[in-house]
């Protein structure tokens, strides 16, 4: 095996190892929302931002080795030109990695997506609550472009303005 076959691979199992401890810390992140532990959310926050940090750096590695393999306008063309160059064997063993990390990025984005939904209905929660406080008519809400809740009028007095 060549020096930028085995860089590649290199590459591409240390960023789906990154990007599989994004997605523990991503669950993570789900049942502590969930459970409602704002103080837990800090440190995982900080986790995350680590591990993008660590996969932002390992990308910058492999589109340089990538840029001195192949003339591509891209770097997924440069790295699909650079695999389809090699013995089939090799070919599998290069797609079957870099099938692992697009799968492992496709698991981070699908809980990311969820992460935002219960974060969306924890806001709404907040502000019907800040609402009530507030002494907003819950039977006159509507609901605005986001989805978010607000009171058609403001409650002064026992009168709505």
């Amino acid at each position: 095996m060549t020096q930028e076959i085995q860089q590649l691979s290199k590459l591409l199992i240390q960023e789906t190892n990154i990007a599989n401890n994004l997605l523990d810390l991503m669950l993570d992140e789900k049942n502590t929302l969930e459970e409602n532990l704002p103080e837990k959310l800090s440190g995982i926050t900080t986790s995350k931002a680590g591990c993008l940090d660590q996969m932002e750096a390992i990308s910058r590695n492999k589109i340089q080795l990538l840029l001195g393999l192949s003339s591509a306008p891209t770097n997924v063309e440069r790295q699909n030109q650079f695999i389809a160059k090699q013995t089939s064997l090799i070919q599998k063993e290069l797609n079957q990695l870099v099938d692992e990390l697009e799968d492992a990025i496709e698991k981070c984005r699908h809980q990311n997506s969820i992460n935002g939904m219960i974060i969306a209905m924890n806001q709404r929660n907040v502000q019907r609550n800040l609402n009530i406080i507030k002494g907003a008519d819950q039977e006159s809400m509507t609901y605005t472009q986001k989805g978010q809740t607000t009171a058609v009028g403001k409650a002064y007095g026992g009168m709505k303005v």
